[in-house]
């Protein structure tokens, strides 16, 4: 989308050079920071898959023996208090389609706004009638966990993106000159990329703090260091620090084919470079293990902004009470109110999704495979379609 903010500057000086400065370079940073917030939080929009194997081991003193745990994991994006267990090593593969589905609770890929934005003073407009915004994320992602001890465990991931990036405006406008010659300018721009390379790096750790009674606590630390490219929306481009308090319930058995496990994570994802835009963190869920092999997984998981999109009227534009952009510019008396640019709210945003899938044992309780979709149940500044998740994972 940055090939299209020159050509913004570009009509909009050519028609009226002085004033219309000022509006150029208004819509620039409007649309800059409509692009870089895109940026963000569609990488962080991505839940990132739990690093909590399927299954776990404990030292069992009546054999001098590591056990494997009764139950399989069922979440794919919560963690779960318990850890892997000492000396285990859990190696994950998983794919993961993403494709953008609104902006500021607009449909992205048809953006209208056909009102005229005036230039104060001068007798010139210019209109953006449409954008369309395209962005499809392929994201395979690679993570390794260790059980440095009983209570201690460490993971390290790494996503490769391939994403599909397109944006196309329509660009209009038109100046009167002071010698009352018509100046007058109607364009469509398009901007197409296809990278494909690294995302963010993850780097995390998770302490049990308690493994007796009802309900087992653990305490994890994820550092996010901006490897990937954030033009491209392989990255978030600041480094982030996500302290997470976890708890999990002991498992409840109804009835042979109904083991519940009840999950809670809590914590706040901290902008190192502006922590006043940093976010909570939270999701609730549970765990229904049909077998011991095959497990059915639900969750709610919430993202709550600290900090609003943009201030109060950064997106609002001075506009016409008319659509005709000659009338606009020429006439005074149609000119008056304000209208932010396709709809863009600056508001803070919450999200709300709803987590379904599973995971089950196809090899030797040693090869797990899992599935999940994750539906978005609200509206956001950037939201996408239902996320598909398929993966693999293996535990020595």
């Amino acid at each position: 989308m940055r090939r299209l903010l020159p050509l913004l500057l570009l009509l909009t000086t050519a028609t009226a050079p002085a004033r219309a400065q000022n509006i150029a370079g208004r819509l620039d940073a409007a649309l800059l920071r409509a692009q870089d917030t895109l940026a963000g939080s569609f990488g962080r929009s991505l839940p990132l898959p739990s690093a909590s194997a399927g299954v776990s081991y404990a030292f069992d003193p009546a054999t001098g023996n590591f056990e494997r745990q009764p139950t399989t994991f069922g979440q794919v994006y919560l963690d779960r208090a318990d850890t892997l267990g000492a000396k285990r090593v859990n190696v994950q593969f998983l794919y993961e389609y993403v494709k953008l589905d609104e902006l500021s609770g607009e449909d992205a890929s048809d953006l209208r706004d056909p009102t005229p934005i005036y230039v104060p003073g001068k007798a010139a407009a210019i209109r953006v009638p449409s954008l369309d915004v395209k962005a499809v994320q392929h994201q395979f992602l690679f993570a390794l966990t260790y059980g440095i001890t009983e209570d201690l465990e460490a993971t390290v991931a790494l996503p490769l993106l391939y994403n599909i990036l397109d944006a196309r405006a329509r660009v209009s406008a038109v100046g009167v000159r002071s010698d009352g010659s018509l100046v007058s300018l109607d364009r469509t721009v398009e901007d197409e990329t296809r990278p494909f390379g690294v995302g963010d790096l993850f780097l995390r750790a998770k302490y049990r703090i308690v493994d007796e009674g009802p309900v087992h606590v653990a305490a994890s630390l994820l550092l996010r260091i901006p490897t990937g490219d954030q033009d491209d929306l392989q990255g978030i481009g600041f480094v982030e620090l996500t302290p997470t308090l976890i708890a999990s319930t002991r498992v409840f058995e109804p009835a042979p084919w109904a083991r519940l496990q009840g999950h809670l994570n809590a914590g706040v994802g901290f902008d190192t470079e502006d922590v006043g835009a940093s976010e909570a963190r939270w999701g609730i869920g549970l765990d229904w293990g049909i077998t011991q092999r095959i497990t059915a997984a639900i969750a709610v998981l919430g993202r709550n902004q600290f900090a609003r999109v943009a201030p109060p009227g950064f997106f609002d534009f001075p506009r016409c009470r008319t659509q005709n952009l000659l009338l606009c510019a020429s006439d005074q008396s149609v000119r008056g109110g304000t209208a932010p640019l396709f709809g863009l709210s600056g508001a803070r945003p919450d999200y709300y999704d709803l987590s379904i899938g599973g995971r089950g044992s196809v090899w030797r309780d040693t090869v797990f495979a899992f599935v999940n979709v994750v539906l978005p149940l609200n509206d956001g500044f950037v939201r996408t379609d239902p996320i598909p998740l398929i993966g693999v994972e293996a535990t020595f």
